[in-house]
């Protein structure tokens, strides 16, 4: 004879291959899969990469990472808006849907900037450990993703040469 008890242990044993996803986690794959870091990556290894992703809130004002820290992961904005700042100065805002911090899936090196929580903010980690379990695992899918990673940092740094000569003045022939 089963009791009340024995039921309930076995709906929860039946249930766990059947449950249903995180509701962050389709929303974020969704967002990821419209990033170009992840374009020309199937829906099902995104949606694979970001189940293993990382979520965490942080409130209005709150420091997510500091300048010249270490960084061992980028994120995405589920929610809120996070203010990118090197010193006094501000970088940008960054919304819903941005993906910031992936330098430091590249390398190691310190953090150029420091991340405040400007409003109350949802974010998802994707730690440079998952990544280079992702290599290890699927070399072809990860390499795509780097090259991805490769191209959107060349631009940046395209971008940020172009501004530097615009603003600067010419030299004296003298």
């Amino acid at each position: 004879m089963t009791t009340d008890s024995d039921d309930n242990r076995l709906n929860r044993i039946w249930s766990r291959p059947f449950r249903k996803k995180v509701a962050w986690v389709e929303e974020a794959t969704r967002l990821c899969l419209d990033h170009c870091l992840f374009e020309g990556i199937a829906e099902r290894s995104v949606q694979h990469i970001v189940s293993h992703m990382h979520p965490r809130t942080y409130q209005r004002g709150e420091v997510i990472f500091e300048m010249a820290h270490a960084g061992a992961s980028a994120m995405l904005i589920l929610d809120g808006e996070v203010l990118i700042m090197a010193d006094t100065v501000e970088l940008t805002r960054l919304h819903h849907g941005d993906i910031f911090g992936e330098v430091s899936l590249a390398t190691p090196l310190p953090r150029t900037a420091q991340a405040i929580a400007s409003k109350d903010c949802r974010l998802v980690f994707f730690l440079r450990s998952d990544m280079d379990e992702w290599i290890e695992r699927r070399p072809r899918e990860a390499s795509h993703f780097l090259i991805n990673l490769s191209t959107m940092l060349a631009e940046r740094l395209m971008e940020r040469n172009l501004e530097v000569i615009e603003t600067a003045s010419p030299l004296d022939d003298s």
